[in-house]
């Protein structure tokens, strides 16, 4: 998440630059060779372990860095604003659906080992890339009535000097806007809880499925507890994208005044649903548990993607856009890094997690 801050802020700055498809294609290509080479990296070597951290970051800085602030630069250069708030829902949900999709169906590629997951993942990427490089320009054809109006880039006509000088005066009106600000602290919150959940949303599971076991240890290490907990958090990102959608769709057709409501009205929820497992944590239900994760995830998801791949461009416009995407995220980074290292020294404490989530809800209710 570290190497990630630096990508999206490169990201930003390329893509109004010169175009979010030159840096789609940089962040597959780079995501696919830094995933193949950290797969061939021996085990036990002296250099093992720096390979791996580098590496490691290198994937970061393209997969989570570049390609997604480069996905909403170019596909909200093809959709009308009219349209905007339910076709980038669409392609929010691509995020979610490949996480879903890759737990039910690489989960069956586990026996290869892990080195085979990651080549496999290298491969998927390279050929998801492939038709942005035959079919896809940075723009929808010029004689289309439907597509937006289109703006120069640095390698127009203008010399370089004048056109980053005209980028320096819009950037300085975007960072004094203050709502910009309230957004990064937003989309940030959203996003810290996001990550905590994605990641360990299946150990919360394994906890509640083992509830009251004889054996708790040897019950969250079975085989059974793995696949229950691991089908259960898809549901996490099913629920999302269905989220994601129906903000989408709010946000194109409710008037603009009202178009922040949209998120209390998802934001609000998981605040109640945050103090409910503070209360309770993993003792709870299986089922219980599970339907509780997957709420979250239809209250968190809608909100924190329009937010990037909606507001970020009504905030920055179209000739900031990128750069907008690039600063929410950078706070998105922020969020996750202290929301893991939390994680990490509070360890299995699952009451004290969720009253920290539960705080940054709140904080997600405020802004």
């Amino acid at each position: 998440y570290f190497a990630s801050m630096f990508g999206k802020v490169a990201a930003g700055a390329m893509c109004d630059a010169v175009g979010g498809r030159f840096v789609v294609l940089l962040a597959a290509g780079g995501y696919a060779v830094s995933t193949v080479l950290f797969s061939l990296v021996p085990q036990g070597a002296s250099y093992s372990f720096a390979a791996f951290v580098f590496l490691w970051g290198c994937i970061g800085f393209f997969a989570l860095g570049l390609a997604w602030v480069a996905i909403v630069s170019m596909a909200t250069n093809w959709i009308p604003t009219d349209y905007l708030g339910r076709l980038m829902g669409i392609v929010s949900m691509a995020p979610q659906l490949g996480d879903a999709t890759a737990r039910l169906c690489l989960a069956a590629a586990l026996h290869l080992g892990w080195r085979a997951v990651f080549r496999m993942s290298a491969t998927v990427a390279c050929g998801v890339a492939l038709p942005v490089v035959l079919f896809i320009g940075n723009y929808p054809p010029i004689t289309a009535a439907w597509a937006p109006p289109r703006r120069k880039s640095f390698l127009s006509n203008q010399s370089r000097a004048e056109r980053f000088a005209k980028y320096v005066t819009r950037l300085r009106v975007l960072v004094t806007n203050p709502f910009l600000w309230i957004l990064c602290l937003l989309s940030g919150s959203l996003y810290g809880t996001r990550v905590l959940f994605l990641l360990y949303s299946t150990t919360f599971l394994s906890s509640a499925y083992c509830r009251g076991a004889a054996d708790v240890e040897a019950c969250l290490e079975d085989d059974a507890t793995l696949s229950a907990s691991a089908s259960a958090s898809s549901a996490y990102t099913l629920l999302g994208c269905v989220s994601v959608l129906l903000v989408g769709f709010l946000k194109d057709r409710l008037p603009k005044r009202h178009r922040g409501a949209t998120l209390t009205l998802f934001v609000a929820p998981l605040f109640l649903i945050l103090s409910f497992l503070t209360y309770f944590g993993p003792d709870l239900p299986f089922e219980l548990a599970a339907g509780t994760v997957a709420l979250i995830g239809f209250c968190l998801f809608g909100p924190y993607k329009v937010l990037g791949a909606v507001f970020a461009v009504d905030m920055g416009g179209k000739e900031l856009k990128s750069t907008c995407t690039a600063f929410m995220g950078v706070f998105d980074n922020l969020f996750a890094i202290v929301m893991l290292i939390g994680k990490g020294y509070l360890g299995g404490d699952w009451g004290t997690i969720f009253g920290a989530l539960t705080a940054l809800s709140w904080v997600s209710v405020f802004c």
